[in-house]
């Protein structure tokens, strides 16, 4: 079928949209966007365009939707379902990410990249095996594995139980490649690393991750130096004195801590309630702090509230309203000032686990932010950790926000009463909670380092197993 072209003046109305748009100006521009789209109801850059409009509004179900449908009026093209089903995970509705590339993929609109794609929204649902189909296909399809890290997902799509599975075999050729590039080899490590713990070969594991913590340094440079200064600074900040009123039928609730403490194993456990959002890790928060300090309205009170606003209208979005909202990016625990500030009626849920065991972790893990590039050295993991501990402890100090402090150890332990003691908090009726803390957890998307083991049944091994490892790493006995 040969697709209708807009007429000329379109395209000039068009660009006066897309003018507006990076003027600042929204309402015109989705005035115009709109009329655009009565005349031509599948313009090619107009569509976008008021999706991206609809994404800064926090309508993220009818972003995505939107692009679902120029997707499919294009004719799913594997390139052009890769580009919209990333625009859909990003505004957070994996479903029908994952539903688009499926549709491309039965009407033979392959790609190793669609594959990769496919897999990485299969395995944020929980759906491991689907997840694992598609990664195979893209490594038989010969996908590039230095912009793709395949096998470092791979490794995250079960739990192993023989070291002659083929996937090791396919772990360590690239981990062992001097060819591939740095960031490639060491995410390919950290799984090679999963594997070998999950046969319990320990030994195995800690050198594998000592190799690949180093690759990862190497990729991912990390300055103690600036982030102490960093801290000092925070902490001499003056605290916000008036707060903004509270909002009774809006109630953050801020999941902090280091990262690999709990965070999300507490969100996915609470958002079984039918009056709790889980909104994964917001970037809201970092994006207002630094549109406040560069325009320099840290104590600008109109600012505020429209950072207040703008907060509240990205946690709410566009599906059925709720009063409590869960953001647990972590590294919130930065801004607990802020917070304070913005949301008097917000509460601060702070997880706490063994540092020997959260250092453990954390070292396992691979992270592509860059905010967690302390991550791959044991000594700036013990700065780190002792920097976020001296951090909220100024914080309780000085703030007049609740904090509750969730010990991993004791959710472990018992997370019925653990559970329960969270839900009396933040105030959640009791009698609508459901009965089984996991329900949520096989269909609500998890998009953080935590995504394979969040999906796991609450278990004890993970308690204490900094043991495990220290003969093979004895850095970790000062933590």
């Amino acid at each position: 079928m040969t697709p209708t072209l807009p007429h000329p003046d379109m395209a000039e109305r068009f660009r006066s949209a897309q003018t507006l748009w990076q003027q600042g100006q929204v309402g015109p521009a989705h005035a115009l966007l709109d009329d655009i789209l009565a005349h031509h109801p599948m313009h090619p850059e107009a569509v976008p365009l008021l999706a991206k409009l609809f994404q800064s509004q926090g309508k993220l179900n009818a972003a995505s939707q939107l692009m679902a449908d120029l997707c499919r009026h294009s004719g799913l093209e594997a390139a052009t379902t890769v580009h919209s089903a990333r625009f859909i995970q990003q505004c957070q509705r994996q479903r029908l990410a994952a539903t688009l590339c499926e549709e491309a993929l039965a009407s033979g609109k392959v790609s190793a990249e669609l594959h990769v794609l496919a897999g990485n929204l299969a395995r944020e649902l929980g759906e491991f095996d689907r997840a694992r189909a598609h990664y195979i296909e893209a490594l038989e399809a010969g996908v590039d594995l230095d912009t793709n890290f395949v096998l470092g997902a791979l490794a995250a799509t079960r739990r192993y139980t023989d070291r002659t599975d083929p996937d090791f075999a396919r772990f360590i050729t690239q981990f062992e490649n001097s060819a591939a590039s740095l960031h490639a080899r060491a995410v390919t490590g950290f799984g090679l690393a999963k594997a070998y713990d999950d046969i319990g070969d320990y030994a195995d594991a800690a050198q594998t991750l000592h190799t690949a913590n180093r690759l990862s340094k190497q990729a991912q440079p990390w300055s103690r130096e600036a982030w102490g200064y960093w801290l000092e600074a925070r902490l001499r900040a003056r605290t916000f004195e008036t707060p903004l009123p509270p909002a009774p039928d809006f109630v953050p609730i801020f999941i902090v801590g280091l990262p690999r403490s709990g965070t999300t194993l507490a969100a996915t456990r609470l958002a079984g309630h039918p009056d709790l959002r889980d909104r994964g890790e917001l970037p809201m928060l970092d994006f207002i702090v630094e549109r406040l300090q560069s325009g320099n309205l840290l104590r600008d009170a109109g600012a505020l509230r429209q950072a207040a606003e703008l907060y509240r209208v990205h946690a709410v979005q566009d599906d059925p309203r709720v009063r409590w909202y869960i953001d647990k990016n972590p590294n919130n625990f930065r801004y607990l000032d802020l917070i304070a500030a913005l949301f008097p009626q917000a509460r601060i849920i702070h997880c706490r686990r063994d540092p020997r065991d959260t250092a453990l972790s954390i070292w396992s893990q691979s992270f592509a932010h860059p905010q967690y590039g302390f991550a791959s050295d044991l000594d700036d993991i013990a700065d780190f950790i002792r920097s976020h501990d001296r951090l909220m402890q100024h914080w309780q100090q000085r703030l007049r926000v609740p904090v509750h402090g969730l010990n991993y150890e004791a959710m472990v332990a018992d997370p019925v009463a653990a559970l329960g003691a969270l839900r009396d908090f933040i105030g959640l009726p009791a009698s609508a909670a459901k009965t089984t803390p996991s329900a949520t957890t096989a269909t609500a998307a998890i998009s953080s380092a935590s995504v394979w083991q969040a999906r796991q049944p609450i278990y004890g091994t993970s308690v204490g197993r900094w043991k495990t490892y220290l003969p093979y790493v004895p850095e970790l006995a000062r933590f």
